[in-house]
């Protein structure tokens, strides 16, 4: 019994953290790149940033994830440039980050929104 109840509650955090990330970050000092994180339950962590400026997206890989914490891998094959992430929740509408590698750099992510809440029905 008490193994199922730490499964559920396991299984509750990761869904909580994976809610809590999931959305379109923006980071605060470069308007020009976008960050969609979703959370799938068979693939775990999906990141996609693009840029509509740039015309590019640059491939990140999701590492592994705790408390709070998630942690990925960028790379952009154009220039070569690796860098490894470490994403914290710091609020609904915070994360930071912190660029270790080709790049050292703690930035923060504010999330956007797509769809106008006043004119949904």
């Amino acid at each position: 019994m008490k193994k199922t109840i730490l499964a559920l509650a396991m299984l509750f955090s990761v869904v909580t953290n994976g809610q809590e990330f999931t959305g379109i970050w923006q980071d605060e000092g470069d308007s020009s790149f976008y960050i969609v994180i979703l959370y799938n339950e068979d693939k775990g962590y999906i990141f996609n940033n693009f840029s509509f400026i740039e015309q590019n997206t640059i491939q990140e890989k999701f590492v592994d994830t705790g408390r709070n914490v998630i942690n990925t891998v960028v790379h952009n094959p154009d220039n070569g440039w690796r860098a490894f992430c470490k994403y914290t929740y710091i609020n609904r509408d915070t994360i930071q980050i912190e660029y270790t590698g080709d790049i050292r750099k703690t930035s923060f992510l504010h999330r956007k929104k797509i769809i106008d809440v006043k004119n949904t029905i």
